[in-house]
């Protein structure tokens, strides 16, 4: 490739009958390496001797298992292929005047392969003395204990009496301690919002727990308030439940399930799962951290509560937020499992800076280069390269987000060097920490290359279709969806399947029985993905956006479906329906492109899955459920019946995806609080989908989605239970609980999307119909575009198109509209009366009551009330009302209207 673009088209022939000759005489040898099951095997060594060479020649496989030998003359070789983990191999080969390629099986050695697999990995994988002296720590010095008091921002921790054993130093540094005896635990919400939560879990002001043991973790400066206790006179000796203890704690805090019974064992135990030994070697090997501090409380009524305490790097990881406290009532089996507090410290809010845009990163990815092969076995083999850039100065451990199933085979730095990691058992604290030498410079980009194999990437679906299941985990990632890096990524699947990524194709090829591609992104994106199986393609152009929108899909059912092939689904034509899949599509990009502006990709493709009830949308990839391809009359046949709700999924779920181009990919979020301004302005972006795109009869389908996100919001559970009564919108994901499991899912997208349309509701008008609404987007996205936005930023830029009328506090600010809708849980009941007398000149007298109820004094509302003059209603005037309250209006309408009415289109969420 150097060499034709070195070459100009005037030296071209001179250069190709310079080299023609050596052609003629000599030919390559190439192949690929490959283990028993058809996976690849990289950085293979293959010698080649004999024939005229006066040494052997040396060559390596590539990251999937490729290799090209140089030229070679005619004669006889012998190839010698070694790899870690596998019985060398000989091959003899003849090379003549063609190009040789060869397909070379390795196999394992018999009797030794759990020790000869890892091989050179086992020298470095999870072997750093420090590290092992940290996953092994014992017990050090005992001391009694008679009210000591120690104070953790928010929290107070009141050793009454007992024995404080504090574990063995490790380089010299002592990262932890055991309590026994009797004491007394208390946090103190400081916000409203977290008074609220803590007394809707608890019933109490505040968190109150006697307790019988603690187990403290802790790096940094963390260790002074413990080690008040270790007066020479106190020292003692070591109770024998010390042991016991630590002991309890290791196997509480490294195992894992691969499937999570609970929220917080998936957020302490899942994917990201911590290692908390390797967390503090984190510190150690870098003084310049803030360090941490962890305490494990055995309760008398929670008996695993977790108080963890993160200055940097946020309290719940999972979380991806920056707010560093956090005490979790740790209970996958029971009914009050859950988080209790999450929150900014104390000194954070008296000094008015805490906020969800504080970065709390160590370390900011720049650029990932992804080499990927799958294998006839589905298994996974991979090599990344993570170019990222220190945030802070002497960083050297490095943590990624990988899927523990994917095992780390070896890491290395910039010039090849083998790098120390850390992997322990996919079912243990198996997250992938690598580990610099020395510390890293502020600011100075620096890499390191992972390679990494194993399943559960990919599930086969049957008939060409596979679950694409570890979507955010099945490359070494650094801080998920909170930062934008560029992409470069190569894939290499057996020939018959297809796979379409992220990013731009830039070429594909064959090699072998492997059917090859490049993907890259022309700009920083924040997730990478792909979609793998037996696809077909079609192609629909958009002129009037200039996207190209192409469409995937599979041609057979997935073995879920088998048993409907020759009955309700014999008529499936998956062509047709991803031709109206497309259609929407550009329908949906037209729409939005007009509302919101234009999104930062050029191109779009929508890919089956077979996934049934379930969509998602990478940057310019979009993941469709299978039920999408699923006409009326087939879903009628499937279930028996019409299933409105599962109805309004179908007709949703295109537009919902395709509006997350815009919301989620050019405008992300900045913590869990801000998810709803991805998934609620999808949500509400599928609202005007069908309001818009749908033709002259959209009023009844628009008036049925507002319906079911009402019911989704309001309805109660087996519980009692409605997702409204599990909290305010802000918290997000921490809505979830045992009697309100999908209160995120129904509060996040639709209360989002009634926010949203409450907001276009209010700034509309007859002169200028969306213009404000629409000015407020396109400045929105444009503020925003690829950088992560808040609920106050939105509120920032709402308030700076905010009209005249919504102005209720005559401040010039919306705070009311934020803490009624997305801080509060009330929700208004509303009583419409109006009348209608003959006015003067032929016109007509028009007097409306409105009455709100079931709020406090203070929630206030702008409410549009409607006519029908014969075309539909259109608003024709906003009613402002505060508290409990009924207001009266008069006014004369220049024609009599069939019918008057409040909220026509439901889009202003009521009782």
């Amino acid at each position: 490739m150097v060499l034709r673009r070195l070459l100009s088209a005037k030296y071209l022939p001179l250069a190709l009958s310079l080299f023609l000759p050596a052609l003629l005489s000599a030919a390559t040898v190439s192949g690929t390496v490959k283990d028993g099951t058809d996976a690849v095997i990289p950085h293979a060594r293959i010698e080649i001797r004999g024939g005229e060479l006066a040494q052997p020649v040396v060559t390596t496989s590539d990251g999937v298992g490729h290799f090209t030998s140089v030229d070679l003359k005619p004669g006889t070789y012998t190839l010698r292929v070694t790899a870690e983990g596998f019985e060398p191999l000989e091959r003899s080969v003849e090379v003549a005047a063609s190009p040789v390629t060869l397909d070379l099986k390795m196999a394992l050695p018999v009797a030794k392969e759990e020790i000869t697999v890892l091989g050179k990995a086992a020298r470095f994988a999870n072997s750093d003395s420090t590290y092992q002296n940290l996953r092994n720590v014992g017990l050090g010095t005992a001391f009694r204990v008679d009210g000591l008091t120690v104070k953790c921002d928010a929290a107070t921790f009141q050793l009454d009496q007992g024995t404080i054993v504090f574990l063995a130093p490790v380089n010299g540094t002592v990262t932890g301690a055991i309590f026994l005896g009797s004491g007394r635990f208390s946090l103190k919400p400081v916000t409203g919002i977290a008074r609220r939560e803590v007394n809707r879990r608890l019933k109490a002001e505040e968190v109150n727990e006697e307790f019988t043991q603690i187990v403290f973790r802790y790096a940094g400066g963390f260790s002074r308030a413990l080690l008040v206790a270790s007066k020479p006179e106190k020292e003692t000796t070591v109770p024998p439940g010390a042991a016991e203890a630590l002991h309890h704690w290791r196997d509480s805090v490294r195992q894992r399930r691969e499937v999570p019974l609970g929220f917080t064992e998936g957020l302490l135990h899942g994917e990201a799962m911590e290692n908390v030994d390797a967390e503090i070697l984190s510190a150690i090997y870098n003084p310049a951290r803030t360090g941490f501090f962890d305490a494990y409380v055995r309760g008398v009524k929670h008996k695993d509560l977790r108080f963890l305490y993160r200055p940097r790097g946020g309290a719940i990881p999972a979380l991806s937020t920056p707010e560093e406290i956090a005490l979790i009532n740790y209970d996958p089996e029971g009914m009050d499992d859950g988080i209790l507090y999450l929150d900014h410290t104390v000194q954070e809010y008296t000094k008015g800076i805490a906020s969800s845009h504080e970065d709390w990163r160590y370390l900011a990815a720049r650029k990932f280069k992804v080499e990927t092969v799958i294998g006839k076995n589905d298994h996974l083999t991979s090599i990344a390269t993570i170019t990222f850039e220190p945030l802070i100065a002497g960083e050297r451990v490095v943590r990624f987000r990988l899927l523990p199933n994917l095992r780390v085979t070896r890491v290395s730095d910039e010039v090849g060097s083998d790098l120390y990691f850390i992997q322990e058992s996919r079912k243990q604290d198996g997250s992938f920490y690598a580990i610099l030498p020395q510390g890293a410079e502020m600011g100075k980009e620096c890499s390191i290359t992972a390679e990494y194999s194993g399943d559960k990437v990919l599930t086969n679906a049957g008939s060409g279709s596979y679950y694409v299941q570890a979507r955010e985990s099945w490359y070494p990632d650094l801080n998920g969806f909170n930062e934008r890096a560029l992409y470069d990524l190569t894939y290499k699947v057996p020939k018959k399947y297809k796979v379409i990524s992220v990013g731009n194709l830039d070429r594909e090829w064959m090699e072998g029985d492997f059917a090859a591609s490049h993907w890259t992104t022309a700009k920083p994106v924040a997730i990478a993905g792909f979609n793998f199986g037996d696809y077909h393609k079609l192609d629909l152009p958009d002129p009037k956006t200039g996207y190209r929108i192409e469409g995937y899909f599979l041609p057979e059912l997935p073995d879920s479906l088998l048993p409907y092939r020759d009955g309700a689904l014999r008529g499936m034509a998956p062509r047709s329906m991803t031709e109206y899949a497309l259609e929407q599509t550009r329908a949906q990009l037209q729409l939005c492109s007009y509302y919101f502006g234009k999104a930062p990709f050029d191109h779009i493709y929508v890919t089956e899955q077979p996934n049934f009830s379930f969509g998602q949308s990478w940057p310019n990839l979009v993941y469709l459920p299978i039920s999408a391809y699923i006409d009326s009359t087939q879903r009628w046949l499937l279930f028996g019946n019409i299933n409105n709700d599962f109805t309004g999924f179908v007709q949703e779920v295109t537009p919902h995806e395709v509006a997350h181009q815009w919301w989620g990919h050019a405008v992300g979020w900045a913590s869990y609080h801000d998810q709803w301004l991805s998934e609620g302005f999808a949500e509400f972006s599928a609202g005007l989908f069908i309001q818009q795109a749908r033709g002259k009869d959209w009023v009844k389908d628009y008036v049925e989605f507002w319906d079911r996100q009402k019911r989704r919001i309001l309805e109660k559970n087996k519980f009692g239970v409605a997702p409204n009564d599990a909290g305010p919108l802000w918290l997000g994901l921490r809505l979830i609980s045992p009697r309100t499991e999908d209160a995120y899912q129904n509060i996040t997208y639709p209360k989002g999307a009634y926010i949203l349309a409450m907001m276009r509701s209010m700034m509309y008008s007859s002169e200028d119909h969306d213009k404000a609404f629409i000015d407020m987007m396109h400045d929105f996205v444009a503020t925003h575009e690829n950088h992560s936005a808040s609920t106050e930023s939105f509120k920032a830029v709402a308030e700076r198109h905010m009209t005249k009328l919504m102005d209720l506090q005559r401040n010039g600010r919306l705070d009311w509209f934020f803490d009624e809708w997305i801080y509060g849980t009330q929700v208004p009941k509303y009583k419409f009366n109006y009348e209608l007398t003959p006015g003067p000149e032929g016109k007509t007298k028009l007097h409306v009551s409105l009455t709100q109820s079931d709020v406090d004094d203070s929630f206030g509302m702008l409410l549009p009330i409607y006519a029908d003059f014969g075309k539909g209603m259109i608003p024709i005037l906003e009613l402002p009302l505060i508290g409990n309250n009924t207001r009266t209006y008069d006014t004369v309408l220049p024609i009599q209207p069939k019918k008057v009415a409040f909220n026509a289109y439901k889009e202003i969420l009521e009782r």
